[in-house]
C-alpha cells in the first residue's frame, strides 16, 4: 500500500504452461545467496516491473539484479519503475493478455482481483516447497498470495501502518510515548497539546499536529480501516458476504479520524494531500504526526537523496495506531511478484522470484526500501528486530488486518473507496470548525453498503 510515501513495492509458461509444470532448477530459499544457483545454464530476457519502493528504487533493485545475473549470466532482467498511480491500469492490461512484463509487483489487495482473470502463471505445490513453502513466510503476508485455492503470487514485501512522530516535539510538550499513543482519547489529548503550543520548524513554518491524506490519495480505504477497527467494527462479515463498514462501531471509528479535520487539529489543506505530499510534508518537518509505512525510515537515513530535513530525520520515532474501544490493529499489506503465463521465459522467471526471497536478498533489499521482509527467517534478523523504528512496525504487525480474501473484492474496493473519498469532500464543506458527524458519515456509508450487498448477491 503510500501509501505515505516513496514507496512501496511485491513478492512473487505460453506453450510450455501447459504441459507439465515447470519447477524451479535453483535451491531452497533457506540456503545462502551465493548458492542460489541453477542446476543447468538458464538464459532469456526478462521484464521485471517494480514501483516506487524505497528513496532510490532503482538502485536498490540494481543491487538485487546485479548478484541475480552474476548467478545466471544468461539471463538478463531489464527494470521499469511504474508510478502506483498508472500500476493497476497497467497490470491490468497485461494480465488481460496484452504487452507487459515477465515479472511484476503487485499490490497485495491487488491479488483476489488480477488473481481470478487467469493471466497469471499458478505455482504448483512443488515449486512452493522449493520456496520453502507457506511456513517460511510471515502467516499475514502469506494469506495474500493467492484466490480461490490458486497460488498465483510469492509475498515479497510486508508494509505496515503505524504513527510516524517527531520525538522532539513531543518531548517539547511534555508527553511520553506511552502517554501519547495510548488510545484515540490520548491522541487527540497529544495533537490538541501539539496545537497549543504553537511550535515552528527551522524555517519558522508552524508545525500542524497532525497530516491526513485526501480524497486523491491511493490509501483512501486503508487509511479510514484502521480506525474502523479499533472502534471494533469491520469492512465485510466475517465470512465475507456482506457489508460491516456501516455498522455503529464502524462509523464511530471513521468519524473519530475523519473529525480531526474540523477539530482544528490536521493541515488545513488536507483534501488535496497524498501519500507522496504527507511524506514530504513531515520531511520538511513541518508536522507532528502522520500515518505512514516503514518505507520512510530509508528517507530518514539517505537524506542525500530524500532532501529531508536534518530536524525530522534525527528525530524520527514510531508509534503503534492508537487503541480504540475495539482493540488495536493495523493495516498490514505489501507486494508479492508474480509471473505472467505470457512470459516466454518461465524458469528464468522463477529462479528471479526466488532468489528475490531468499534470506540475503530479503534482508538487503528490505532494510534498502524500508520496508519488512516477507519471510519469517528475514523478518525476525537482527537486522530489523533490534532496530527502534523497525521494531514498532514487526510488533503491530501481530496485530494486522487487511482487506478480504474474496473474488469480488474488487468490486467491493471500488465502491469503498469512492465512499470514504466523498466523505473528505463532507469534511471540506463542513469546513476546518465544524467536525464530520456520525449521522453524515452513516448517510454515506449506508449507500455504499447497499451497493456492496447488492455486488455480493444480497
Amino acid at each position: 500500500m503510500r501509501k505515505s510515501m516513496l514507496v512501496v513495492s511485491v513478492l512473487i509458461v505460453a506453450a510450455m504452461l501447459l504441459g507439465a509444470c515447470a519447477k524451479p532448477t535453483v535451491a531452497p530459499t533457506e540456503a545462502p545467496v551465493a548458492d542460489v544457483a541453477t542446476e543447468a545454464p538458464l538464459s532469456g530476457e526478462l521484464v521485471l516491473w517494480i514501483m516506487p519502493n524505497g528513496a532510490d528504487p532503482q538502485a536498490a533493485i540494481d543491487a538485487e539484479l546485479a548478484e541475480f545475473m552474476a548467478l545466471n549470466p544468461g539471463v538478463t532482467v531489464t527494470t521499469e519503475v511504474v508510478g502506483w498511480g498508472d500500476a493497476y491500469s497497467r497490470i491490468q492490461t497485461a494480465v488481460e493478455g496484452g504487452e507487459g512484463p515477465c515479472v511484476t509487483q503487485m499490490g497485495t489487495t491487488w491479488i483476489p482481483t488480477f488473481g481470478t482473470m487467469g493471466g497469471l502463471y499458478e505455482f504448483s505445490a512443488d515449486e512452493i516447497a522449493a520456496f520453502g513453502g507457506a511456513e517460511n513466510f510471515v502467516p499475514a503476508s502469506w494469506t495474500t498470495a493467492g484466490i480461490e485455492g490458486k497460488t498465483v503470487s510469492i509475498p515479497w514485501f510486508a508494509d505496515v501502518r503505524a504513527i510516524a512522530y517527531r520525538a522532539d516535539v513531543l518531548e517539547a510538550v511534555g508527553l511520553t510515548p506511552e502517554e501519547a499513543f495510548k488510545d484515540t482519547d490520548s491522541f487527540q489529548a497529544t495533537l490538541e497539546a501539539v496545537k497549543a503550543a504553537g511550535l515552528t520548524n527551522a524555517a519558522g513554518v508552524t508545525i500542524d499536529p497532525f497530516l491526513s491524506t485526501g480524497r486523491n490519495d491511493w490509501n483512501v480505504w486503508q487509511n479510514a480501516s484502521m480506525w474502523l477497527w479499533n472502534y471494533g467494527g469491520d469492512l465485510l462479515n466475517a465470512d465475507g458476504t456482506a457489508a460491516a463498514f456501516n455498522s455503529d462501531a464502524a462509523v464511530a471509528g471513521v468519524t473519530f479520524y475523519y473529525g480531526l479535520y474540523g477539530k482544528g487539529l490536521t493541515a488545513s489543506d488536507t483534501l488535496e494531500l497524498n501519500s507522496s505530499s504527507t511524506d514530504a510534508r513531515f520531511g520538511e518537518g513541518s508536522a507532528f504526526a502522520y500515518m505512514t509505512g516503514p518505507w520512510i525510515i530509508s528517507n530518514a537515513r539517505n537524506i542525500e537523496v530524500s532532501g529531508w530535513a536534518e530536524e525530522a530525520a534525527n528525530n524520527l520515532a514510531f508509534a503503534k495506531i492508537p487503541a480504540g474501544p475495539g482493540g488495536q490493529y493495523t493495516f498490514v499489506g505489501g507486494s508479492n511478484l508474480s509471473i505472467m503465463k505470457t512470459c516466454e521465459y518461465p524458469e528464468a522467471a522463477i529462479a528471479l522470484v526466488q532468489y528475490l526471497t531468499s534470506k540475503t536478498s530479503q534482508i538487503r533489499y528490505a532494510n534498502a526500501i524500508g520496508m519488512l521482509p516477507s519471510t519469517i527467517e528475514g523478518q525476525t534478523d537482527a537486522t530489523f528486530v533490534d532496530d527502534p523504528l523497525f521494531s514498532v512496525f514487526i510488533d503491530a504487525a501481530k496485530n494486522g488486518k487487511t482487506s478480504a480474501a474474496i473474488a469480488d473484492w474488487g468490486q467491493v474496493e471500488n465502491t469503498i473507496n469512492p465512499a470514504f473519498q466523498a466523505l473528505w469532500e463532507t469534511v471540506a464543506a463542513d469546513g476546518p470548525s465544524t467536525p464530520i458527524t456520525e449521522a453524515e458519515v452513516k448517510a454515506t456509508l449506508d449507500d455504499a453498503a447497499a451497493t456492496v450487498d447488492s455486488l455480493l448477491g444480497n
